[in-house]
């Protein structure tokens, strides 16, 4: 019985020890990892910007400075949104945050807009849930390269753009969805439109400044 208490102690006693250096450890990196993050989210404005491209050799040390010197974050209000120019009066893109439910999970990213030629001018999923090979293929550089320099115009309808059946996209407002993933394909097109339509409102109401 005795050596059976002491089996238990024992495991315990090593259980407790392993947490505390998991616990100790995660508290040391946390503030690495946020750091790490916020890095990480600079960097995909600054690439749909065009400054920090996925190749470039910025080092994490310099796309903080970077990010600081060329961009703004204009505030907004209901809803408020994450929304960044370039540091330049007489520029009309804009680079906004986008988020909501996807198909199995929350779908966030960014998505560039050219104010001045009304169209996407690009975007990038930073998150997502989607079943890697249908809906994950939303973060593949082809599929996000359908949008680029897509035209929304200023259509009364909110409805932008549609996700059509991959391949079939022949009108000006379609797209090519993705096979097999209509949940996702049509996730997408309703975040982006929403995103797209809230824009434009603040931009038509002079708020982007």
């Amino acid at each position: 019985m005795n050596e059976k208490i002491k089996t238990v102690v024992f495991t315990v006693a090593v259980t407790a020890v392993f947490v505390f250096l998991v616990s100790g450890v995660n508290a040391l990196l946390s503030d690495r990892i946020v750091a790490n993050r916020t890095v990480a989210r600079q960097k995909v404005i600054l690439n749909l910007f065009g400054l920090a491209k996925t190749d470039s050799k910025l080092t994490n040390s310099e796309i903080p400075e970077l990010f600081k010197t060329k961009t703004i974050r204009i505030a907004t209000e209901k809803p408020a949104r994450e929304i960044y120019r370039l540091n330049s009066s007489d520029s009309q893109l804009y680079v906004i945050g986008f988020s909501g439910q996807g198909f199995w999970d929350n779908i966030s990213g960014y998505l560039a807009i050219d104010a001045a030629a009304a169209t996407i001018s690009g975007l990038e999923f930073t998150s997502h849930g989607e079943t890697p090979g249908l809906g994950g293929r939303i973060s593949e550089p082809e599929f996000k390269a359908r949008f680029t320099n897509k035209k929304f115009g200023d259509a009364a309808s909110p409805t932008r753009f549609r996700l059509v059946a991959e391949g079939s996209a022949s009108r000006p407002d379609e797209i090519d969805g993705i096979t097999g993933a209509t949940g996702t394909s049509g996730a997408v097109e309703k975040i982006l439109n929403s995103t797209i339509a809230n824009f434009l409102e603040l931009h038509k109401g002079g708020k982007l400044q």
